[in-house]
C-alpha cells in the first residue's frame, strides 16, 4: 500500500484547501463553519512550524534535544519572534491567539457562533496566513490553493471588512466614544460597544454582560469576573470581582484564615 507523505508546508496547504471547500459548504449549512475554521487553524500552525524548521529543523520540537512532541501554536509564534527574531506584530499575534481560543473552544466545549462571527474571524486568520506566506515563503497562498477556493476566499473576506465598515459608520453615527469601544471576544474586531450598557458587537451582533468590579471600580465582561459572598448589614450579598481584585481577595482571606 503506498505512503501519503507531507512535508509541514504540504500539509499546512492542504489545511488550507480543506478550510475553504468547508467555507463553501458553510454558505448552505452553517455547521461547517467551526470545520472551516479548525483546518486553518491547523494550518496557521503549520506554516510556523515550517518557517521554524527553515531555521533548524530542531526547533519545532517542544524539547530541542529529544525530538519528540512538537511545539503548539502560541510556542512557535513565541519561538519565532525570540529565538529566530522574526518580526510578527501585536496584531497577527493578537489573531494567533484568537486561533488557538477559537480552536480550543471547538473541540473542548460546547461552540455557539453567528456566521458573521465565524465569517469575520475566518477573514482575519486567512489574511494572517496570507501575510505570513507572502513575507515568510516569498510566495503567493493564492498559488497553493484551487482557484474556486481562492474566489471564496477573497468573498468572505470582502464581507468581513464590509461588516467592521458598516459597524464603523453606526459608530460614528451614534456618537459612541473611542473608550467606549472594546475588541469583540467573539469576531475580535474593535466594535464591541459597552456604552449605556448596549453589551454588543456592531459587527458580528455578539452580546455579552459588561459589569463593574466592585474593588478597582473597571469594567470587565462578567464571563472573565468571580462572584464572592460577603455580608452586609447582617444580609448575604453576591458581588462581582475582576480576576486580580479575586485573587487579592483570596490571599487576604487566607491571611486571616492563618492567624
Amino acid at each position: 500500500m503506498p505512503l501519503l507523505t507531507l512535508n509541514l508546508l504540504e500539509n499546512a496547504n492542504s489545511f488550507t484547501n480543506e478550510g475553504l471547500a468547508k467555507a463553501i459548504l458553510a454558505e448552505k449549512d452553517s455547521g461547517q463553519w467551526k470545520f472551516a475554521i479548525f483546518s486553518l487553524v491547523q494550518a496557521i500552525e503549520l506554516a510556523l512550524k515550517e518557517k521554524l524548521r527553515r531555521e533548524h529543523y530542531a526547533l519545532i520540537y517542544l524539547d530541542v534535544d529529544k525530538h519528540k512532541n512538537t511545539v503548539s501554536l502560541r510556542q512557535a509564534a513565541a519561538r519565532l519572534r525570540k529565538l529566530a527574531d522574526i518580526s510578527i506584530g501585536e496584531p497577527d499575534m493578537d489573531a494567533i491567539h484568537k486561533a488557538v481560543d477559537w480552536r480550543n473552544r471547538i473541540v473542548h466545549h460546547e461552540f455557539n457562533f453567528s456566521t458573521d462571527a465565524a465569517k469575520s474571524v475566518f477573514a482575519t486568520l486567512f489574511g494572517f496566513l496570507s501575510d505570513f506566506y507572502r513575507i515568510q515563503f516569498g510566495e503567493s497562498l493564492a498559488h497553493q490553493v484551487g482557484s474556486d477556493n481562492w474566489r471564496e476566499a477573497i468573498l468572505i473576506t470582502d464581507y468581513a471588512a464590509d461588516l467592521f465598515r458598516r459597524a464603523q459608520l453606526r459608530l460614528v453615527d451614534e456618537g459612541i466614544t473611542e473608550d467606549m469601544i472594546w475588541s469583540c471576544p467573539q469576531c475580535g474586531r474593535n466594535a464591541f460597544v459597552i456604552q449605556d450598557r448596549i453589551d454588543t458587537c456592531y459587527a458580528c451582533t455578539y452580546q455579552e454582560y459588561v459589569e463593574m468590579c466592585v474593588d478597582c471600580k473597571n469594567y470587565f465582561f462578567e464571563l472573565d469576573m468571580d462572584q464572592v459572598l460577603v455580608t452586609r448589614a447582617g444580609k448575604d450579598e453576591t458581588e462581582l470581582l475582576c480576576r486580580d481584585c479575586y485573587d487579592d481577595w483570596e490571599e487576604e482571606l487566607h491571611y486571616y484564615d492563618d492567624r
